[in-house]
């Protein structure tokens, strides 16, 4: 089928006439005309408005296939039905629906970002704090770690908690 043909079935299809599509694409009516009648080949600029306009893929517009973004990425066969049947709907109808999914959208999206978020593991924790510990003593010697962590040792054996003062560990 042509590309003119394609353009009226999808047209009619949608339930549209030639001037709903002007205003819904902004493409002229003579140019549509042009293109139903296979008297000119549209642009690509024009055809990216019609399809927004019609609502279907460059795909079914142009082959007459149904082989566009939504048959590809929609795995539900019965919604990607329900998708064709309400692109049939009149405007105040397909308004509704709109309204209702995003409703839907919007509560899932809320429910979701309202869960908790898996705590990490008690390694995972220690991991990333050995590695920022790692980074900020590369400037120190081993020697140097060795004592800070003597004195480290010391201070969670020897200072009880209720200690006001630091109390000076011995000498390493």
């Amino acid at each position: 089928m042509s590309f003119g043909n394609n353009l009226v079935k999808v047209r009619r299809d949608k339930g549209l006439t030639q001037d709903d599509l002007v205003k819904k694409s902004g493409v002229g009516i003579s140019q549509i005309r042009r293109y139903e009648a296979d008297k000119s080949s549209p642009t690509l600029d024009a055809i990216v408005r019609l399809v927004k306009a019609l609502g279907v893929s460059i795909d079914e517009l142009a082959f007459g296939k149904m082989t566009g973004v939504a048959v590809n990425r929609i795995i539900d066969r019965e919604l990607l039905e329900q998708f064709e049947q309400i692109s049939i709907l009149d405007e105040e109808e397909k308004s509704a629906v709109k309204k209702i999914l995003e409703g839907v959208i919007v509560k899932h999206q809320v429910e979701r970002m309202m869960r908790p978020k898996a705590e990490k593991s008690w390694s995972q924790r220690f991991r990333e704090i050995t590695d920022r510990l790692a980074q900020g003593a590369q400037q120190y010697s081993q020697d140097d770690m060795d004592k800070i962590i003597d004195q480290c040792h010391w201070h969670t054996k020897n200072v009880p908690k209720t200690a006001k003062k630091s109390v000076p560990p011995p000498e390493f």
